[in-house]
């Protein structure tokens, strides 16, 4: 479990989905997304959750090292159930996306690890205080994350994103 907590508040801290290997020194993935350091809501809607605030310490993040995230969620609708989709990318050289993390999470076991909420949650304003330790697996340089929430339905609850660089322990 301890493992799967540090992928989770990893998750957290870097967000923003690239295509594996799209092959463009070009494409538009590979474009800086301006939000280092920080998240970005990326829902199509904003009806189940909102997030209010975001921010991790320690940017640039170094492997081996800990992080510390801090953050707030605005839930509108209660979250019975929900899979957390994650997903890490490198931009390889410009010219290749090299996706290190593609996994799907119960988004209640996260909740609990992020809030210490049971759920269900019940709507209103949630914070976070969380620390984290960067996997020393992680090549240097710019990584783009993604973290989209679905319900039972799959109806996207919450989409959070951020562009951040990692560099290794000197």
């Amino acid at each position: 479990m301890g493992r799967l907590v540090e992928y989770i508040l990893l998750l957290l801290s870097v967000v923003l989905v690239v295509s594996t290997l799209t092959g463009s020194a070009n494409n538009y993935y590979n474009e800086p997304t301006g939000n280092k350091g920080s998240f970005k809501d990326c829902s199509v809607s904003e009806k189940f959750a909102e997030l209010i605030n975001g921010s991790i310490t320690t940017n640039p993040l170094i492997c081996g090292k800990a992080y510390y995230y801090q953050g707030s969620l605005n839930i509108k609708k209660t979250i019975q159930w929900g899979i957390l989709h994650f997903t890490l990318t490198h931009p390889f050289k410009n010219y290749a996306n090299i996706t290190f993390m593609d996994e799907k999470f119960n988004l209640c076991d996260y909740i609990y690890d992020l809030f210490k909420v049971y759920c269900p949650m019940q709507p209103g304003t949630y914070h976070t205080d969380a620390v984290g330790l960067i996997p020393s697996i992680l090549w240097p340089g710019r990584y783009y994350a993604k973290a989209a929430m679905y319900n039972k339905e799959g109806e996207e609850i919450m989409c959070i994103s951020t562009e951040l660089t990692v560099k290794k322990l000197e």
